[in-house]
């Protein structure tokens, strides 16, 4: 790419100038040595500002620094430098070099944007729902996001497993094991605080069905007035009186609720290469589990203190605002003490980097879990964590019921069949993760450029339009006046791998759908301004150029987006 090679040309140059200065400029180098990409045509393709950053470093001005770095600047694609106001450098690119460099792109095909700038193994962790019910709006939400930065992850290089952790053991799935016996084998019972839903009640149709010589009849006395008290009775009378009906209702109920997740996830085009399970982290008392085994790392290397019979953890060393029990007074650990296990698990996988995708209401999750990983790791392991806000859904101006314990709440699976998963995608990367999203549906209807999914896909159905007509033709000649005509088009397309780039260090999936509607916008007014196929062979080759690397810019970024490039429409 054109603007690496420059920014190498740059950096060794500003190194050998300190050098002979006796100037030690490593890390500011790497910071302030670089050329930014020029969003106005007058001042050239690319510029940098690296003189005014420098120069007190070398004590001379600005002006003078930007002399010296542009007498030596001498890259074979740059056609005019310019030094502009108090340093700034602008470089302009020979026509040639930039139409070379848009064939180039179209000899790449979809590995134009694929960078190798990172190693390492990366895990993240998204989704994550229990499985308690349907997904439902916010979960997918954090699904589209996870799967999204999985893919620019991967694609910058990293080897990249997505994982789900299935909370299959706790309080829960406790609830719903009783709701599901319930509904199975009581006519008559006070649902306030249990799960509810169509879902149940057909599963616990289903699940009847199984234990046909099972006719249990369900009795419970002097339960409590306080609902969650009387929850947890249920379920201790049920699991204690008939053990082998609660485990089984119990695995059905997981089982096929993670089935109907899975199938939900699968309609988006979202896959995890693992799901794992809560209950394999094993019990406390025995060495060999992952529960043990972070305890005792914590323990034995003193960071954990007896308090009223419970063993606590030292977070507040580590940032936390307080400290946290790991094992309560009963010898039971705390659901804390279960995300510990769980995040030893995940170091001792020898991951280099774990990401976790959560809820914004996890938000106090981040210096407890940082605070017990940074303790376990090893110096080459770190964690991240991406945060996401609330789904607002809105219809005819109105607000749309969100509540999952009853039942009631509008599913990712209805959206998904109002609108298609597509479309939603689109809309819930649109706008950065920690903002709350307030989704439109009338909007994502419309098929309009007010609607940045169909603005999107329509440039690429242009695009594919004209290409089914006629294509780029590499032996015929290219009109260098098309080429400097179009940089609002070409400054995107010839500078995709940076900008994918910067999306990806700086975690910002958003970013990439903006661009997207950019790139479509710009290929619009080119459209509508440029006929692509006229009698000038020469303008119209150039044209077909400029259309076929746009669709395939556009086709990279849906895919990144996982969203389905449409050739018609």
């Amino acid at each position: 790419m054109i603007l690496d090679s420059l920014d190498a040309d740059l950096k060794n140059i500003v190194a050998e100038l300190a050098k002979k200065a006796n100037l030690s400029l490593s890390e500011e180098i790497d910071r302030l040595v670089f050329f930014d990409i020029s969003t106005e045509k007058d001042h050239g393709d690319y510029a940098t500002s690296c003189a005014l950053k420098l120069s007190k470093q070398f004590k001379l001005s600005p002006r003078e620094l930007a002399d010296q770095i542009v007498q030596q600047l001498n890259n074979t694609s740059i056609e005019k430098i310019s030094i502009e106001g108090p340093g700034f450098i602008n470089v302009f690119i020979k026509t040639e070099d930039k139409a070379n460099a848009l064939q180039n792109i179209l000899a790449q095909g979809l590995d134009w944007g694929k960078l190798e700038t990172h190693k390492g193994s990366v895990l993240v962790e998204f989704v994550s729902s229990n499985p308690t019910g349907p997904l439902h709006v916010g979960h997918g939400r954090g699904a589209i996001l996870g799967m999204v930065l999985s893919n620019l992850l991967e694609n910058s290089g990293y080897q990249v497993t997505k994982e789900y952790y299935v909370n299959d053991a706790g309080r829960q799935i406790a609830i719903l094991t009783s709701s599901l016996l319930l509904n199975a084998y009581c006519d008559d019972f006070d649902a306030d605080g249990t799960y509810e839903g169509e879902y149940i009640h057909a599963l616990a149709l289903q699940f009847k069905k199984t234990q046909s010589d099972n006719d249990l009849t369900l009795s419970f006395d002097s339960l409590s007035d306080d609902k969650d008290e009387r929850l947890d009775q249920i379920s201790a009378h049920l699991k204690n009186t008939s053990p082998e009906l609660w485990n089984a209702a119990r695995e059905f109920a997981v089982t096929n609720i993670l089935q109907i997740i899975k199938g939900e996830l699968e309609e988006f085009g979202i896959d995890h290469d693992t799901w794992f399970h809560e209950s394999s982290l094993g019990s406390i008392n025995k060495s060999e589990s992952d529960l043990a085994k972070s305890f005792i790392d914590i323990e034995n290397k003193g960071h954990t203190y007896k308090k009223d019979g419970a063993s606590w953890f030292k977070s507040t060393d580590f940032a936390d605002d307080k400290d946290r029990v790991l094992v309560r007074e009963n010898g039971e650990p705390t659901y804390y003490m279960t995300d510990v296990g769980y995040h030893k698990n995940k170091i001792d996988r020898e991951y280099d980097l774990c990401i976790n995708v959560f809820g914004a209401d996890h938000h106090g999750y981040i210096p407890r879990l940082t605070a017990a990983f940074d303790v376990m790791k090893n110096d080459k392991q770190d964690i991240e964590f991406m945060l996401y806000q609330l789904v607002n859904l809105y219809e005819d101006g109105n607000k749309r019921s969100m509540s999952t314990r009853r039942g009631e709440f509008y599913s990712l699976e209805d959206l998904r069949k109002e609108l298609g998963p597509d479309v939603i995608k689109f809309f819930f990367l649109e706008k950065k993760s920690d903002h709350t999203m307030d989704f439109d549906i009338n909007l994502a209807k419309e098929e309009s450029k007010n609607n940045p999914y169909f603005y999107s896909q329509y440039a690429y159905v242009r695009c594919n339009s004209i290409l089914r007509k006629k294509r780029f033709n590499p032996q015929e000649k290219i009109s260098d006046q098309e080429i400097n005509a179009n940089f609002d088009l070409l400054v995107k397309v010839l500078n995709f791998p940076k900008h994918i780039k910067e999306y990806t260090e700086e975690r910002s999936p958003h970013s990439l759908v903006h661009f997207v509607k950019e790139l479509a916008a710009s290929f619009h007014s080119f459209y509508e301004t440029s006929p692509v196929i006229c009698d000038d062979e020469a303008v119209s080759n150039a044209r077909l150029l400029i259309t076929e690397t746009t669709k395939l810019v556009i086709e990279k970024s849906f895919r990144l987006l996982n969203v389905k490039p449409l050739e018609k429409m």
